[in-house]
């Protein structure tokens, strides 16, 4: 049976098939809000931070934190410093690498490492420019801390967010 017009159907329907839709028919519109979704058919996203303390000195680090189980990619990298570097040459730079076991050796996956010196006013949010933002399942995600200059005050108390959405499982 084909129906080429409008048909409202008023009670229950009960299908004893498939239902088939053309695509782009259902989306976040139809969605009922509270409505639990399987995990096969949601992106997930990870919000991931590595942090070093308030009233130590920012100190060099490369630290393997997330290792993608399947496709995705990096939408955002954030660096706060709580007391950016003062008074002279010392200033510090975060990059976010990449490596998985074909290649062990992380490459950034950033422009250029976010850069925090002395002119970097406290608290404020400097964000990575993403170069490379895909994941493929095993690749590792590694923050590198690089410290530099020998004159004035080094930042001290500070967090990197990577945000990473990964594909459905």
């Amino acid at each position: 049976m084909e129906i080429r017009e409008r048909m409202v159907l008023r009670g229950d329907v009960v299908f004893m098939g498939r239902v088939v839709l053309p695509a782009d028919t259902v989306g976040n519109d139809q969605m009922k809000t509270g409505s639990p979704l399987e995990t096969d058919r949601t992106v997930h996203r990870h919000v991931i931070h590595y942090d070093q303390a308030d009233g130590a000195d920012v100190a060099a680090a490369i630290v393997p934190i997330h290792t993608a189980a399947v496709g995705g990619t990096v939408s955002a990298v954030q660096v706060v410093c709580l007391d950016c570097p003062e008074g002279g040459d010392k200033h510090f730079t975060v990059d976010l690498a990449k490596c998985n076991a074909g290649t062990p050796a992380p490459a950034s996956i950033l422009t250029t490492a976010v850069d925090c010196a002395a002119a970097t006013p406290d608290a404020t949010v400097l964000e990575g420019d993403i170069d490379d933002e895909d994941l493929a399942a095993g690749d590792t995600l590694v923050v590198v801390i690089a410290v530099a200059g020998s004159t004035g005050n080094q930042g001290q108390g500070l967090v990197v967010t990577i945000t990473v959405d990964e594909e459905p499982v």
